[in-house]
């Protein structure tokens, strides 16, 4: 007992260590990236239009630290990011930090609604595809599911919008509700962009599930479970299923951390007003340290993420574990 709790120690540590070297490096390459682009963003916060003062950005420079050498400003800013100091706006010295965390609740929630709906059409249809390989209900789920990938999520969401709201009008077709004025309303603007973030992904869970659930229905292990006269339905949900949910829930975790940086394309469709849209507007804008901070949260989020996924795998299959460790 005492061997495998400090296995399963040593491992959560090691998981912990790479994560961190993996943000390490992510956030050196954000830093370097916005030092070496063009533009001056002393100007830029000044009014490059208004003529100011050598004195006047020399004090600037000053104030927000740009005077110092290149690798003092890097360690300045790495120290800040860790205390989730990501300094202020440079188009109304707003802190970044109060940007990201009013956007970022919203990304999250965008994000684990799609995943959720997702789930729920993804894993019983392939189940379902998989218990009838072969059949006419195979053939039709899985045309539906590489209809699902090959549709792109902004033709997808323009269908959406058009059936749902401007033919039914059961839904709205944009905008944001906040959950605290109205609880009803709020999901009802999230259902049309969560619904259309989640349907491809949707159909890439069910050809999973479908072809995880076909390699352990092929084991020799069902068999014997069928010869001894166990039922089918015990079979598929406590055995079966159970083998088959190790790749399935890879392929969640994989695609939920996706969604943190791809919800840009929905998020400007529906005027939803995430992460990933105040970094598109924060680029448009050069306001460098607003990408900066918004590019360091999205890839914290991404590898939190997968770490998670990462240790789930040896609480579903302890083999895993015992390697690893």
């Amino acid at each position: 007992m005492t061997a495998s709790i400090a296995g399963a120690l040593l491992l959560i540590g090691r998981k912990l260590l790479t994560a961190f070297i993996q943000l390490l490096v992510i956030a050196t390459l954000i830093f370097s990236v916005m030092y070496i682009m063009p533009g001056d963003p002393v100007l830029l916060l000044l009014g490059a239009d208004s003529n100011p003062s050598a004195e006047a950005v020399a004090s600037m420079r000053t104030q927000l630290g740009l005077d110092q050498p290149v690798i003092s400003q890097y360690f300045i800013w790495l120290w800040k990011a860790l205390h989730l100091d990501f300094g202020v706006s440079l188009v109304n010295g707003y802190p970044i930090s109060r940007y990201v965390l009013a956007n970022l609740p919203r990304t999250l929630e965008l994000a684990f609604a799609a995943i959720i709906i997702a789930t729920l059409i993804g894993v019983p249809l392939g189940i379902a595809a998989a218990l009838k390989r072969g059949s006419l209900r195979d053939t039709a789920l899985t045309s539906i599911a590489t209809v699902g990938i090959s549709v792109p999520v902004y033709i997808l969401g323009t269908l959406l919008v058009l059936l749902f709201s401007l033919k039914l009008g059961w839904l709205p077709a944009s905008g944001y509700t906040d959950i605290s004025r109205n609880v009803a309303e709020h999901f009802r603007k999230l259902a049309l962009p969560a619904f259309a973030l989640g349907f491809g992904l949707a159909a890439s869970i069910a050809r999973m599930t479908r072809s995880s659930m076909l390699e352990i229905l092929g084991r020799d292990f069902v068999r014997t479970l069928r010869a001894k006269g166990m039922s089918e339905r015990r079979i598929i949900w406590q055995h079966v299923l159970r083998n088959a949910a190790i790749p399935i829930v890879t392929i969640i975790g994989l695609q939920l951390g996706n969604l943190m940086g791809g919800t840009v394309l929905v998020e400007a469709m529906f005027n939803w007003p995430g992460l990933s849209t105040l970094l598109v507007g924060a680029v448009s804008a050069r306001n460098y340290p607003l990408v900066q901070g918004s590019m360091l949260a999205i890839a914290a989020l991404f590898i939190l993420i997968n770490l998670v996924v990462e240790l789930l795998y040896s609480l579903l299959d302890p083999r895993i574990r015992r390697k690893r460790a």
